[in-house]
């Protein structure tokens, strides 16, 4: 029976031993991962300490946006209201000269017409006239 013993603390040593190396084994992958995660958490706090400054930046600029948009809202109204006046002055002063200005425009257009018409029959009678007069002249 000695020698079975002796087998089965050996067997049981060498399985002692199997565990031991594999537990070595995992605590150095454990290391490494350990090793890793701190390297990443670095990286990962220079990440949020950068998004932290982002933020404040923009913050900073809706800030100065906000700051920004009352007067520039003012000055819109104010041209608002200026070209509502302006709008409301040309069609009072259009209502004013349009009317004369038509009545004008139709007057000349008027007399260019009968201008027009008597020059035309005028230069047709002295057309006409001549040349009664030349063929009877002519003739003789």
């Amino acid at each position: 029976m000695i020698p079975l013993v002796q087998i089965c603390v050996v067997v049981a040593t060498l399985a002692l031993v199997a565990i031991a190396v594999a537990i070595i084994r995992a605590m150095y992958c454990v290391e490494k991962a350990t090793v890793q995660v701190s390297k990443l958490t670095g990286e990962i706090q220079q990440w949020i300490v950068q998004a932290n400054e982002f933020t404040r930046e923009a913050r900073e600029a809706v800030a100065s946006v906000r700051g920004v948009v009352a007067p520039i809202r003012r000055v819109v109204d104010r041209f608002e209201t200026l070209g509502e006046r302006t709008a409301d002055l040309s069609a009072a002063v259009l209502g004013e000269v349009e009317p004369p200005l038509r009545t004008a425009v139709a007057v000349a257009r008027g007399m260019r017409s009968v201008t027009a018409f008597f020059l035309e029959r005028l230069s047709h009678r002295f057309t006409h006239g001549r040349s009664a007069t030349n063929g009877g002249s002519d003739g003789e």
